[in-house]
């Protein structure tokens, strides 16, 4: 099966440096992660620099996985990058870039690359996936915003 790729974007009310520091320190993944979600932080490298290794259980439908991430590239206040070593997919990579459209204004698009299990089977799953991806994306942005400004909008693309 082939790579699938979904892509992110939005805007947040703060600087590029601001929302790529709240997005390197993996202690805030749980402010992150949306509810239905169970996150644990395992192990991971603090601080967090390139080549450093996060460990996470993440609990869905139930079911426990453990996913071992490898810090790719950090190049802050520009780009974040991390590769699943281990984990429920074949292939899993997630790049976040922040963009700075003014002082206060920062574009955050997000690129997830993935390969989903099974073969044909899991490309009939995708629709869904997508779908599951989009919801916590959506509340990924929203509360990266409210962490920046205390606010419940995200700004529209």
């Amino acid at each position: 099966m082939k790579n699938m790729v979904l892509s992110y974007k939005c805007l947040i009310a703060a600087s590029h440096e601001k929302v790529c520091h709240f997005h390197t320190d993996t202690h805030n993944l749980p402010l992150i992660t949306p509810p239905w979600i169970n996150v644990t932080i395992v192990s991971m490298d603090d601080p967090m620099i390139e080549k450093s290794t996060v460990v996470l259980d993440i609990r869905r439908f139930g079911i426990a996985t453990r996913w071992k991430m490898h810090i790719e590239t950090l190049q802050c206040p520009n780009t974040l990058t991390d590769l699943m070593l281990k984990g429920p997919f074949p292939f899993f990579r997630h790049e976040r870039r922040f963009i700075p459209l003014t002082l206060t204004t920062t574009q955050m698009e997000e690129t997830l690359t993935l390969r989903l299990p099974m073969g044909w089977l899991g490309a009939l799953a995708f629709g869904w996936v997508k779908r599951d991806m989009d919801a916590m994306f959506a509340y990924r942005h929203l509360m990266t915003q409210k962490y920046c400004l205390g606010e419940a909008n995200v700004l529209p693309v």
